[in-house]
C-alpha cells in the first residue's frame, strides 16, 4: 500500500508506491468509514479505501495504477482533474465573442481531448491547505496554455464531509474571457477486482435524453431521447445487459435532468455481488459515461493487477463535449470577474 504524507506544504517528491518510481507528493485524507488517496500530479484521485467496520480492513474500489511514470504512459486520465476543458472540442478550435478564432493543441486526431496533450492531468499542482479530512490543490495556467487565451487559476479541494461522503470542489477564474469545463476522470469498479469486469455493475441516470456521436465521438447532432435504446438508465440497469443495444458503446454524455448550478443527484452505481454502491452528486449539466474500453493488460493497478477493457467505470459529470461550438449547448464561458465552480460528490455505501 502506498505511504503518504501529512505536512501542509509538500514541495519536495517523495517515493510512494511499493514498487518503483518517484511520485509527485502524495497524501491521505480518511474518516473512520474510508481513506482518499491523492497526488499532486493532475490533482489526482489515486484510491478510495473502503474500511470494513467490523474487521478494518480496507478496499480499493478506485481504479489506480503503480506510480507516476504508469500514469503519463497512457491516455486514459486515471484519476485526474482534467481540464481546462474536459471532453472534446471538434478541430481543436472555437471562435471567441469577437469572432476570433482561437487555435488549441490537438492531441486525439485533430480534436482537442481533456485540455491537450499537457493538460491539467499531467501538471504537478501544489498543495496550499491540508486537515486530516481535506486537501487543497492549485494550479496556474499561462495565457496561451495548450492555445487557451488569459492566466488561469484553478483550485481543487477533496473533503470527506461525512463518514461516507467525499467532495471534489473545483474553482477557476480566468484575466481573459475563456472556455473552462473541468471534471473528475475517476474510474470505479465496486468488487474491489480490478481483473474482474465492471460491466456487470447497475447504473441509473437521472437524465432523459443522451448526445449521439459521429466517428470521432464529436456530438453530431441535437440532444435524443434515450427511451427505447441501450442508453436508457433512467431505471436501474446492468451495463452489460445494455450494451448490445447501445449501437455505439459507452463513451457518450447524458443530459440530465434538473437545474444546472444546485448540487443534486445525478446517478447511482451498485455491484449487486459485493452489494456496495456510489451515488453521484454534481452542479453540471452533463455525464459522460465512459466503459474503459482502452484500458490494457499492460496498465498495472498498485498491487501489479493488470487492467482490461472492462475493469473501470468513468462517471464524468461536466457541460456537454464541444459546448464552445454548440450554442444549442449548455455554456462552458468564463468571463474575467467570474468564478467557474463545479461541485462533485461521492456518496459510498458499503454494504454488509
Amino acid at each position: 500500500m502506498s505511504k503518504t504524507t501529512s505536512t501542509p506544504h509538500m514541495a519536495g517528491t517523495s517515493t510512494d508506491t511499493a514498487e518503483t518510481g518517484t511520485n509527485a507528493p502524495r497524501t491521505s485524507i480518511s474518516s473512520p468509514q474510508i481513506r482518499v488517496l491523492v497526488s499532486a500530479l493532475g490533482a489526482r484521485l489515486c484510491g478510495v479505501y473502503l474500511r470494513n467496520p467490523d474487521t478494518g480492513k480496507e478496499t480499493n474500489i478506485a481504479v489506480n495504477l503503480i506510480d507516476d511514470a504508469a500514469y503519463l504512459a497512457q491516455d486514459s486520465y486515471i484519476g485526474a482533474v482534467c481540464g481546462r476543458y474536459a471532453n472534446r472540442i471538434e478541430r481543436s478550435q472555437y471562435r471567441d465573442e469577437t469572432g476570433k478564432l482561437i487555435k488549441l493543441a490537438a492531441n486525439e486526431g485533430e480534436n482537442h481531448l481533456h485540455g491537450g496533450p499537457d493538460g491539467f492531468d499531467r501538471r504537478i499542482w501544489t498543495i496550499t491547505a491540508q486537515t486530516e479530512t481535506s486537501v487543497t490543490f492549485e494550479l496556474t495556467s499561462p495565457d496561451g496554455d495548450q492555445g487557451y487565451p488569459g492566466t488561469l487559476s484553478a483550485q481543487a479541494t477533496y473533503s470527506l464531509i461525512a463518514d461516507n461522503r467525499l467532495r471534489l470542489e473545483i474553482t477557476a477564474t480566468c484575466d481573459q474571457p475563456c472556455p473552462v469545463n473541468m471534471t473528475s476522470h475517476a474510474y470505479w469498479n465496486l468488487s474491489g477486482k480490478f481483473d474482474a469486469t465492471a460491466a456487470d455493475h447497475v447504473l441509473q441516470i437521472d437524465a432523459d435524453q443522451w448526445l449521439p456521436v459521429d466517428d470521432k465521438l464529436i456530438p453530431n447532432g441535437p440532444p435524443r431521447d434515450v427511451a427505447g435504446t441501450g442508453y436508457d438508465f433512467r431505471n436501474p440497469a446492468k451495463i452489460a445487459d445494455m450494451l448490445p443495444n447501445a449501437n455505439q458503446g459507452f463513451d457518450h454524455n447524458f443530459c440530465l435532468t434538473g437545474d444546472r448550478g444546485p448540487l443534486r443527484q445525478i446517478a447511482i452505481l451498485s455491484d449487486p455481488t459485493s452489494n456496495r454502491a456510489i451515488k453521484l452528486l454534481s452542479t453540471e449539466a452533463g455525464l459522460q459515461f465512459y466503459l474503459a474500453q482502452h484500458f490494457t493488460d499492460a496498465m498495472k493497478t498498485e498491487t501489479g493487477t493488470a487492467l482490461h477493457k472492462t475493469a473501470g467505470i468513468a462517471l464524468e459529470p461536466q457541460t456537454s463535449p464541444n459546448s464552445v461550438n454548440r450554442p444549442d449547448f449548455p455554456s462552458p464561458w468564463l468571463k474575467p470577474g467570474e468564478t467557474y465552480r463545479h461541485v462533485i460528490e461521492w456518496e459510498f455505501d458499503q454494504g454488509r
